[in-house]
Parts: C-alpha cells; sequence; structure tokens
C-alpha cells in the first residue's frame, strides 16, 4: 500500500511539472524547464525524436567546394539487377536513403520519405565513431601519449578514487566497466545522461561495476567520456577539434552537434547530425585507410589500429564494429539480447567493418572492394545486417 501511494505520488509530481512547463514554457523554467521538454516531447519517440527536438545545436564547420564524385548506375561494374534488388530491400524496410560508392564514385543511391541527397540525418551511434578518429589525433599532435593512459591524467575528477585503472584503451573498446542502469524514469542517471543538461557529471559521477578491460558493453557513457577527455586534453571545443582536424579537411557541408545546455558539453555518445552524401566522405576516408582524395586526414595506421579487435569482443575495434566472427544475433551488450541484431549469413569477405546507428543506421565498408554502402532511415526489426553487402559482393566477384 505505502508503495502504491510513493509510486502515486511521483507520478503525480510529474505530471504537475508537464503542465506547470507547458504553461509558462520551458524557456521560463531555464535548464530545469529544458530538460522537461524533452522528456515529455521524447515520450512519443524516445529512441528516434525529429531533428527539431535537439536543442540547442553546435555547429562544426565544414569547407564543402564540391559534390562527391559520380557515375551513372549502369556504367558500374555492378549489375543493375543487384541495385534493383537492393533498392527493394532498403524501401520494404523503411529506408529513408541508400547510397553505394565503389572505387571513389556513387554508383547508386535512391531516396524516399521527402529525403534527398544534401538532407541532414541524425547519425545516432555513428557519432560515437567521431571519438576515435580525433583520439588519433590527440596522439598525433602531443596531446595524449598514448591510449593506453589513465583516463584519469586528463580527467581530474577521477584522480581520487578506484576509476584510475580505467584507460583510454578501455573507453575506445566499450569496456569501461562502470554501472549502467536500466531505468528510463525521468530522475534516473541513465535518462540525465541522455537529456539532462549537465552530462559531464552524470557520466563522471557513475560507479565502477566490474574491472575495465574485460567485458564488451556497448554503452553510451564510454563514448560519452571519450568526448570529455577529447575537450580536456585538447583545449579545445569538441565541434571546433573536429571540424579542425576532420570535417573541414574532408570538404563536408556544417554539421550539428547535440549540446546538452547552452554553451554547455556536446553529446559524443550520439546526436551528431549531418547530410547523407557527407557521411561517405567518412566512410571512403576509412576504407582508404584515412586518406581521402590522396589528402591525409587521420594520422597513418591509426586506421589499422580502429579496426584491430579488440580484447573483449572480436567484432569490436575502437568505436567501430566490425564483421569479423558470424554472430547470427549480434547484442550490443550480454545482458540486452533482445535487441540484438540479426545476421541470415556470414559476410562474404573477412575485411568489412561499419557504422551501427540505432534504427538499423548503418554504413559498411569492404577496402577489398573499395566499397561502401550506407542505410538511413526508420527502425526495421527484422533488418538483416548481411544482406546488402553480401549481395553487392557476390556480384562483384
Amino acid at each position: 500500500m505505502i508503495r502504491r501511494f510513493i509510486k502515486f505520488i511521483l507520478i503525480s509530481i510529474v505530471i504537475v511539472i508537464i503542465v506547470i512547463s507547458s504553461i509558462i514554457g520551458s524557456a521560463s523554467m531555464g535548464l530545469f524547464g529544458l530538460f522537461w521538454e524533452r522528456w515529455t516531447n521524447a515520450l512519443s519517440n524516445p529512441l528516434d525524436p525529429d531533428f527539431s527536438w535537439y536543442q540547442p545545436l553546435e555547429r562544426t564547420n565544414g569547407n564543402f567546394e564540391s559534390p562527391l564524385d559520380s557515375i551513372s548506375s549502369e556504367q558500374s561494374e555492378i549489375p543493375l539487377s543487384v541495385f534493383q534488388e537492393a533498392k527493394e530491400y532498403a524501401q520494404n524496410h523503411g529506408s529513408k536513403s541508400l547510397v553505394i560508392q565503389h572505387k571513389g564514385k556513387i554508383v547508386f543511391e535512391s531516396y524516399w520519405q521527402e529525403t534527398n541527397p544534401d538532407s541532414l540525418f541524425g547519425l545516432h551511434s555513428f557519432t560515437k565513431t567521431m571519438n576515435a578518429l580525433l583520439v588519433g589525433h590527440l596522439i598525433n599532435d602531443g596531446y595524449i601519449k598514448s591510449i593506453d593512459e589513465s583516463v584519469s591524467d586528463y580527467i581530474e575528477e577521477w584522480r581520487d578514487g578506484d576509476k584510475t585503472n580505467i584507460t583510454i584503451k578501455h573507453l575506445l573498446h566499450m569496456s569501461g566497466g562502470l554501472k549502467e542502469t536500466f531505468d528510463y524514469s525521468p530522475f534516473s542517471d541513465r535518462i540525465q545522461r541522455a537529456y539532462g543538461t549537465d552530462i559531464v557529471n552524470a557520466n563522471l559521477n557513475m560507479d565502477p561495476e566490474i574491472d575495465p578491460g574485460t567485458v564488451f558493453s556497448h554503452n553510451n557513457y564510454n563514448s560519452q567520456i571519450l568526448g570529455i577527455l577529447i575537450e580536456r586534453a585538447s583545449g579545445k571545443r569538441y565541434s571546433e577539434y573536429f571540424s579542425e582536424k576532420i570535417w573541414s579537411p574532408l570538404g563536408s557541408r556544417d554539421a550539428f552537434f547535440f549540446v546538452d545546455r547552452p554553451d554547455g558539453m556536446v553529446h559524443t555518445d550520439c546526436c551528431m547530425w549531418a547530410s547523407i552524401r557527407d557521411m561517405i566522405r567518412i566512410g571512403e576516408m576509412l576504407m582508404n585507410k584515412g586518406l581521402f582524395k590522396n589528402k591525409e586526414i587521420l594520422p597513418k595506421g591509426w586506421v589499422e589500429q580502429m579496426i584491430t579487435p579488440s580484447e573483449p569482443n572480436n567484432n569490436y575495434g575502437m568505436q567501430i564494429w566490425l564483421g569479423n566472427e558470424y554472430e547470427e544475433r549480434r547484442a550490443y551488450d550480454a545482458r540486452l539480447t533482445m535487441y540484438a541484431n540479426y545476421h541470415s549469413e556470414p559476410y562474404v569477405t573477412d575485411d568489412l567493418f561499419f557504422m551501427d546507428g540505432i534504427g538499423k543506421q548503418r554504413m559498411y565498408m569492404i577496402p577489398s572492394e573499395s566499397l561502401v554502402i550506407l542505410r538511413t532511415g526508420d527502425n526495421s526489426p527484422d533488418w538483416d545486417d548481411s544482406k546488402l553487402p553480401n549481395l553487392i559482393l557476390n556480384a562483384l566477384k
């Protein structure tokens, strides 16, 4: 009875806050109102809110000069029938775009749901990979010595306590060992890290649970703490450093990062927004070992380190997925098998790696065939991760 009464009181408080915030407006309630506006507006679509939900945003400057090279599908080595099958599969699984680049040229692209090549899309966990790109530059620029250093060398809040044994490598490999919660109530730590207005403290205050480096768990805190470290070590805003080292040299259009509050911390666990075609630039650069149109974007040898299998998970490198071992159900966390991703068969190549964003956003990169495949769109529970890569790879053999 007492438990029910407490639950009733808490629900009532939430309802009152929602009503008050809707009446007087989130701006009048400051940061408190900003959080409640996010939480209430996300209730209808918590996994994939639309662009207007992500406020405030911080621009990362590009340096767009020319579109990517392309040829007609008829000129491609890939048969038209294969493109048609890929298009039908993507369309039947709620896709908004499917873009295929082969040997440095876009050979196929199709768009649905009022989407076009320049449309912004939410990268979701593609954003995590950007951390690994910048860590390579931190080393190259002399801001850090190596990924084997303790995170506490750069984040002073961790210098006294039980997290000094967590290294930069542990975070890159998604094995930081901190205690994740699966409580989605508005007052929970997890929701504060996602929707809150102080994501720095919300992430840095997490408690250790297991020895770092021992268990793979694809959790946002690993990537967000990397973002905090990147800012602390470089002394620059994340969006500024990313523009300087990655986005502007690629010749991309301006993109955007979600920020926890005005002039606050950028979300580096998710939520970057960029144009669809500009993501192909990232894919081409990674596929070519850090080179884009013969221009060095990443330090030499860094991509090879990124795609080296980690000890906790042979199918995961540094903030990027690998297609090394066949798993019919690829899980983000052993405790969350209900969210595992289906693979009907092994990949037909051993050098495939890919980015994975919630809602089955995917970008597959296959260096041996100079192939990049990007799919964006709505969540499709029966999406087969091996379907599109194997379809196209088999056609090229």
